[in-house]
């Protein structure tokens, strides 16, 4: 009886994986027939299927239909589709591994958007020239493009030179391929998890956005970083590495602090307008273009001065938790 039940485990595991793997395909498939015009929606969704068989079966046994998925990438996609397919199969290994071990789900979803965003800047900037991706001559023609503008209309655009350098622009550019791969870990954690749950495997519910609460000394150290990037930008340090560290560190604080703002302006319009979700979110990302400065104290606010637990309570009640 053993030996039918381990044969039919052996079974099930070769249909599932080659299933998997076929699905895998399909979704390159595709891609490649589209001219890559779904790419960018099927990075999303790759991971999918090897976190399934990994939840499913254990990462060991999830390794020769990674080799699998591997092949398919080679034969029906670019070297750029075939690193991104590769990453995205791996990063599913990790996921459906988190899932099968019951990892916290937080911290499941923060580990998903940093290898997202690794792969992405991996991808784009150490990668670059292997997929005949020139990023110089794109920061440049960038650098020229909002420097004619600036012409256009007439300002000045020497106050911002700093700025509009090669290198204040290629760390821009570096932190928004980061900061786009820590949203496609969001989405495909949050989409992983909903396509599971359809399937019937046992996975929890994604814990709410708002409930992310992250330590209060995070708050501090952001805004310190922020304040240090804007006395960095109005005077450069003249040791370039620290200048480079200043920035970046700066750069990074912003965004971040700008997120739990985001989230705070969100939860503030849900407590306001309960019945108006798409107006706030929109009334939410217009207050961020217009005041970013606002959004990032705001998301200070919410981190460590208590915004965020009044934001949650009840409506009647003015207790902070």
């Amino acid at each position: 009886m053993k030996g039918d039940d381990l044969m039919n485990q052996r079974t099930q595991e070769l249909t599932y994986g080659a299933m998997l793997s076929a699905v895998f395909g399909l979704l390159l498939l595709v891609n490649r027939q589209t001219g890559g015009f779904f790419e960018e929606m099927v990075f999303y969704v790759l991971p999918i299927p090897m976190a399934v068989f990994t939840l499913r079966f254990g990462w060991k046994k999830s390794v020769p239909v990674f080799v699998c998925m591997g092949l398919l990438a080679f034969f029906l996609g670019t070297p750029y589709t075939l690193f991104y397919a590769l990453c995205d199969a791996l990063i599913g290994i990790v996921l459906g591994t988190c899932l099968k071990e019951r990892v916290s789900g937080s911290r499941t979803q923060l580990l998903i958007m940093v290898l997202c965003a690794a792969a992405s800047v991996l991808s784009s900037v150490t990668l670059a020239s292997l997929f005949g991706i020139d990023m110089r001559g794109e920061i440049l023609e960038m650098q020229g493009m909002v420097s004619g503008l600036f012409a256009k209309t007439g300002v000045d655009s020497s106050a911002a030179g700093s700025l509009l350098s090669y290198d204040s622009l290629k760390r821009l550019f570096i932190l928004s391929m980061a900061a786009a791969g820590v949203l496609q870990g969001f989405v495909m954690y949050r989409l992983s998890l909903l396509i599971m749950r359809r399937l019937r495997l046992p996975v929890p519910p994604p814990d709410p956005v708002g409930l992310f609460y992250p330590p209060k000394w995070t708050g501090y150290a952001g805004l310190v970083l922020m304040f240090v990037y804007m006395r960095t930008t109005m005077q450069p340090l003249s040791h370039e590495l620290l200048q480079e560290l200043a920035q970046t560190a700066g750069l990074c604080a912003c965004i971040y602090l700008l997120a739990f703002g985001y989230i705070a302006l969100i939860l503030a319009s849900r407590r306001l307008m309960p019945r108006l979700r798409i107006a706030g979110v929109l009334i939410s990302i217009l207050i961020l273009i217009a005041a970013s400065w606002a959004g990032a104290l705001l998301g200070f606010a919410s981190i460590s001065a208590g915004l965020h637990d009044l934001l949650l309570q009840p409506a009647g009640s003015s207790r902070l938790r």
